[in-house]
């Protein structure tokens, strides 16, 4: 009977306890899981959220911490903007008119009349022509536009293998350019989705990225026919494909909410495609549209999408990431104050990385590469034994999309590890 009672006693005495107690109890949320973190990537970032969380040391309500992720490569492997691209060539989804698309290409640009050696030195005058006239013809011929050629019959025809070799191979040229480089080649193959809705090119993203995501990861070719008499001449374009989904980011970007810390992606490919990858209820990452900053588009009074550079907006790669995080977190939202936490792959993620005086830490995916992001990757091996590196280094098996538990990667086509660039 004692015993009764006292169990009852100590019933009552829990169920008498203030509600915030007990509710306190039940909202801490679990850490990072392990997955194929290294080890000592795990700690780091464990510490990180459990100090900067909601119920951190160094949590402040009044500044509440938000972190700032690159995507294509990042927080999924590969690059689902080019996946895009292939998709969109491959298929023929244009609603670019004839004349806007040869109003795209430019003879000249910021002086360059030729693309550099590594690409023929191709005479921009000529390889502009050549594409002009395949589209031409396309567009007069194929029944997704404006003829009436089967999407296979039209695949036979040497102006359908010109085009969609010469267009991702003039992108490439353009970007690899110092006088031209990404700044310009970024926006321009978005161009290309001139004539759509938001609605459409986020559809036509959904169907690209679905088809590359259970598309194996192997290297594809593209090549010009070489009897095609063109002012260019042929050309060959390589490209890996296939899309994975990393799972690390998906639970990373989840444990980072239930802490209280704010999730949002840098991206320098469109927003609408980001989105899409990104969103609510899609492919497992379920970031708020609202929570996406990348490249924006001019969109016309009946809601088509111009190719124009949205007015106003910054270019969201290299320093144009930290321009927008100024412009649409610290102001735009009133966060006046710096992320803390950033993660990238590329030298485009640099900036973002380092000029922000209170980030605590960035992590870098890495991808063995030399440049800017090669000194963070080099600076990150050697913080190796800090207890709160600035830096961390993540590897991945390029073969299989997958995250290793160390900093070395294996690089596409290989099967030896390495950890930095020689």
């Amino acid at each position: 009977m004692k015993t009764r009672l006292y169990i009852i006693f100590i019933f009552c005495a829990f169920a008498l306890l203030p509600v915030s107690c007990i509710k306190e109890k039940q909202v801490i949320p679990d850490s990072l899981d392990q997955l194929n973190w290294s080890d000592r990537n795990l700690s780091v970032l464990n510490n990180l959220i459990t100090n900067y969380g909601t119920h951190g040391k160094y949590f402040d309500k009044e500044k509440p911490p938000y972190v700032v992720l690159d995507w294509d490569q990042t927080c999924a492997h590969l690059d689902c903007e080019e996946a895009l691209m292939h998709y969109q060539l491959t298929h023929l989804r244009f609603k670019i008119s004839k004349s806007q698309f040869a109003d795209l290409l430019k003879d000249e640009i910021n002086g360059v009349k030729q693309l550099s050696s590594d690409f023929h030195s191709i005479v921009l005058k000529d390889i502009n022509a050549d594409l002009i006239n395949d589209f031409n013809f396309l567009s007069d011929n194929f029944s997704g536009m404006n003829g009436s050629l089967s999407l296979d019959q039209i695949r036979e025809k040497p102006q359908y293998q010109d085009f969609i070799a010469k267009v991702p191979f003039l992108y490439d040229g353009y970007c690899s350019m110092a006088n031209i480089g990404p700044d310009y080649g970024y926006p321009w193959v978005l161009y290309l989705f001139a004539g759509y809705t938001i609605d459409e090119v986020k559809a036509m993203a959904k169907e690209a990225i679905s088809f590359e995501l259970a598309n194996s990861l192997t290297k594809q070719t593209w090549q010009s026919p070489a009897d095609f008499k063109t002012s260019a001449g042929a050309v060959s374009y390589s490209f890996k494909t296939g899309l994975r989904v990393l799972p690390e980011m998906q639970n990373l970007i989840s444990t980072f909410r239930s802490h209280g810390i704010g999730v949002f992606i840098v991206s320098a490919s469109y927003k609408p495609v980001v989105e899409v990858f990104s969103g609510i209820g899609n492919f497992g990452y379920n970031v708020s549209p609202e929570n996406v900053i990348a490249m924006e588009l001019e969109i016309s009074a009946d809601g088509k999408i111009l190719p124009e550079y949205k007015t106003g907006w910054v270019k969201t790669q290299r320093q144009g990431k930290v321009d927008a995080i100024n412009k649409a977190i610290k102001v735009g939202l009133g966060k006046n104050w710096d992320p803390l936490f950033s993660a990238g792959d590329s030298d485009g993620d640099y900036e973002m990385s380092t000029s922000f005086p209170d980030m605590k830490l960035t992590l870098i995916w890495n991808r063995v590469k030399g440049g800017d992001i090669g000194k963070l990757s080099k600076q990150a091996v050697d913080e190796a034994g800090l207890a709160a590196p600035r830096y961390i280094l993540q590897g991945r098996d390029e073969n299989t999309g997958l995250a290793r538990p160390y900093s070395e990667s294996i690089l596409f086509g290989k099967s030896v590890p390495q950890l930095l660039y020689n």
